[in-house]
């Protein structure tokens, strides 16, 4: 097993050349049970070397502590760095309105990839075997899935890899008893309280009564079925790439792509399932289409908003950020996220020149109250707009301007004492503009800059 073992990992790092292999490169998570146990094991008798770090999810009470004591003691033994954590799980689960699971996954991979950053590890590596991808074949396809929900565990998932999905349970307990080794027992898997559980001690010999060969079988499907989605995201793009335009880290599909396309809530999924839009979700929007703008999807990380002619995806880091920004007298610059402004007080001469560009704004300094503030623009906000001698609602001004529903959550308005001198962006409010009289003007310049994830 252990030169099997080799073989595989040696395969899947090796198509990554621009991660060097240094001294600790890998970082185990490590459980404490038969499964992270073993791999420790193999990497120790590899040679490799390797850090370790276990979560304590506070769950099961003593037994969890003493799965944390286990792995300390093992990562002792071996003179191997330790990195462990206890997490407040069932707290978070019920803050964020998750499942135990999801919310221990949630916890688990985001804290490991901190330690494996930390630790300057090139990859994190965790335990999942062949048993495993098959559990997870069933869990997606009972539940209902599209093709990417059955090709099972990735092997690698860019800095995670997973060497044990070469193996199957039977394989790794025979290698445990042949090398004498200790593990935890967790008491939870004894049970069918869990979905995966069922799978595991009902399903599976149930369907290996008909086939003796089932598992095997069922790993050459999940292989093949890999194989498939690889083909069909590539026809996929190639497809829909003329309805898509990305602006930064917004995304617009074309409403022609619900008119022209068949099966277009397929097509939808599989193009919007990388941002963690399910298939359910993908159908509700393609009925949705039809109906009154405005309609809001969520995935955990991105907002989807049904406009007039597009479906606008953004990230939600992009609508989460600070709203109300300060500008003092004296200040030059300001950067808001989505936006850099440049500020500068100039004489009025007889050569001066308006801008023109709307990004940028040019206002009679003597009639701006300081510190002058940014922000995002509220309901019931109201402005004269350059040229007009009436009060508009800025809420009016931005549908009347075709101001997509996801870029007005993005618009800012520039407010002097109580007043909006103007819609950042759009206009500038007459009150505030450039007469004869103007002695100082007050130059400000924005830029949109792009936001990363």
């Amino acid at each position: 097993m252990l030169d099997a073992f080799q073989k595989y990992l040696s395969e899947l790092i090796a198509a990554e050349q621009s991660i060097e292999i240094q001294p600790r490169s890998f970082l185990l998570a490590v459980s404490g049970g038969l499964d992270s146990v073993v791999m420790t094991e193999l990497f120790r008798l590899a040679g490799y070397h390797y850090s370790i770090a276990h979560c304590n999810f506070q769950l099961r009470g003593k037994e969890s502590e003493g799965d944390e004591d286990f792995v300390r003691q093992l990562a002792a033994k071996t003179n191997v760095p330790f990195y462990s954590i206890r997490f407040e799980t069932e707290k978070f689960c019920t803050e964020n309105n998750v499942s135990v699971q999801m919310g221990a996954r949630q916890l688990r991979y985001d804290w490991l990839e901190e330690t494996r950053q930390k630790s300057k590890s090139g990859y994190l590596v965790t335990a999942h075997h062949a048993d495993d991808a098959i559990e997870t074949f069933f869990i997606n396809l009972l539940r209902g899935t599209g093709i990417s929900g059955l090709h099972g565990i990735k092997a690698r998932n860019e800095n995670i890899i997973r060497p044990l999905l070469h193996f199957y349970r039977r394989e790794i307990e025979d290698f445990a008893g042949k090398n004498k080794l200790q593990w935890r027992e967790d008491s939870s898997n004894a049970t069918d309280k869990y979905e995966r559980n069922k799978i595991r001690h009902n399903l599976l010999p149930a369907i290996e009564e008909i086939n003796p060969r089932a598992r095997q079988a069922i790993t050459e499907t999940i292989a093949n079925i890999g194989n498939t989605e690889a083909v069909l995201n590539n026809s996929v793009h190639m497809v829909t790439h003329d309805f898509i335009k990305m602006e930064g880290e917004r995304e617009y599909i074309h409403f022609s792509f619900f008119k022209e396309l068949l099966h277009p809530s397929e097509y939808l999924y599989e193009t919007i399932k990388k941002v963690g839009f399910n298939y359910e979700q993908c159908k509700q929007i393609s009925e949705s289409i039809s109906g009154q703008p405005g309609k809001i999807f969520l995935s955990a990380t991105h907002r989807l908003i049904i406009d007039r002619e597009y479906l606008i995806i953004e990230p939600l880091q992009l609508i989460t950020e600070d709203s109300s920004f300060e500008i003092e007298r004296e200040q030059t610059d300001l950067s808001t996220g989505t936006h850099k402004y440049i500020f500068e007080i100039v004489e009025r001469t007889a050569d001066f020149k308006i801008p023109m560009d709307e990004e940028d704004a040019a206002l009679d300094f003597e009639k701006l109250v300081f510190p002058l503030k940014i922000r995002k623009w509220q309901a019931g906000d109201r402005f004269y707009p350059l040229g007009m001698n009436k009060q508009k609602k800025v809420s009016d001004f931005l549908i009347d301007n075709k101001v997509s529903l996801a870029e007005k959550d993005r618009v800012y308005v520039l407010v002097s004492g109580s007043d909006i001198a103007g819609v950042v962006g759009y206009r500038l409010d007459e009150r505030f503009k450039i007469t004869k009289g103007t002695k100082k003007v007050y130059l400000c310049k924005s830029q949109k800059t792009t936001v990363h994830e």
